[in-house]
């Protein structure tokens, strides 16, 4: 039931590389095929299990307790970000593990292809095709985080939170049956941009590096925000963060250097003595899942480092910044909750 478990064109890469297998003929690349197959049954099996869980949206009643997805709404809305996870229904908790799952596949799937097929098969094409997906998935792993991070954040508006919640319990309930990119295209089409340029620092001003965001495809929802002149000091810093795949604390350390230096601009070979790694630790592009869950999570974990010890920089990601955008001005239609009378759970 690969037609369950996949997209189309996913369906049509794999048919791919399993026919390449089979004209391989090696028992290397039999080996890999039985191995691919196996992998895609244990999907279709844990899909088996997402979809059996009870619903996070459809109404039903459990020992006396109405659920629905107001009830859910309401639930993670009274949350914080040291309570949430209990609150997260099991059917998000296990969608999730089968998200990860497929995206392992995928990256499995483009290794394969790398290994067993020659450049004059259509290797590089196809595998590129591959890493399309595998950074789709990505890009969802990390939508779905900043969406809790939203819901679960006391600071926040109530509204703001209740959005972000109603866009959580539509993934939850449906990520196995649709697109990954039908869910956040704006946040995919941020990275799948990134993606395809490499980072030069200059001035440190990000100008190119925006310019060659508008110019691989970035969406003009993101574009509209990134370009804004409301955003606020902290809002720039992030994006700053964003463009150049750095800190705000490292980005400070280059403009250090080049005030005390006398420099106009940075060179890649400049940046890379001055932090004492080899050019390829400098992440100046995000064509691997690797890379792109490094420099989001070292971004984020560092702004949540500053909120919590008060330091100067943006106390979130340029891409949360972007979601809390996003919704502010979508037209979810949420219904009214209570918050006055907190349940146990």
């Amino acid at each position: 039931m690969p037609d369950e478990i996949f997209e189309p064109e996913e369906i049509v890469l794999a048919g791919r590389v399993l026919s390449a297998l089979v004209r391989d003929g090696s028992e290397e690349a039999q080996a890999s095929s039985e191995h691919l197959t196996m992998v895609m049954d244990q999907l279709v099996r844990l899909r088996e299990v997402v979809t059996t869980y009870t619903s996070v949206i459809k109404p039903h009643k459990v020992a006396g307790r109405k659920r629905d997805v107001r009830t859910l709404v309401e639930a993670i809305c009274r949350s914080n970000p040291y309570n949430i996870e209990a609150i997260i229904p099991t059917r998000a908790v296990v969608g999730r593990a089968y998200l990860v799952a497929k995206f392992n596949f995928l990256r499995l799937l483009g290794r394969v292809v790398r290994h067993h097929l020659d450049p004059g098969q259509g290797r590089d094409e196809l595998a590129a095709e591959i890493d399309r997906f595998v950074r789709q998935a990505v890009a969802t792993i990390i939508a779905e985080d900043i969406l809790i991070s939203i819901a679960g954040d006391e600071r926040l508006e109530i509204d703001l939170r209740r959005k972000a919640t109603f866009v959580l319990a539509d993934l939850w309930e449906h990520r196995t049956a649709r697109p990954v990119r039908e869910f956040f295209p704006v946040l995919i089409s941020v990275w799948e941009a990134k993606s395809r340029f490499t980072i030069s620092y200059g001035t440190l001003a990000g100008t190119s590096e925006m310019l060659e965001l508008m110019r691989e495809g970035c969406d003009p929802a993101a574009i509209d925000y990134f370009t804004s002149e409301h955003l606020s000091e902290e809002e720039q810093h992030a994006l700053t963060e964003l463009v150049f795949n750095a800190t705000y604390e490292e980005l400070e350390k280059m403009r250090r250097f080049m005030s005390e230096n006398g420099r106009q601009v940075l060179g890649p070979d400049d940046v890379a003595r001055l932090f004492g790694v080899p050019l390829s630790r400098l992440h100046r592009t995000i064509a691997t899942p690797k890379d792109m869950f490094f420099t989001f999570r070292e971004r984020q974990v560092n702004a949540y480092h500053r909120l919590v010890h008060d330091l100067p920089g943006p106390k979130k990601t340029a891409e949360e910044y972007l979601m809390i955008y996003l919704l502010t001005n979508s037209d979810i239609d949420v219904p009214p909750i209570d918050l006055t009378c907190p349940e146990d759970d």
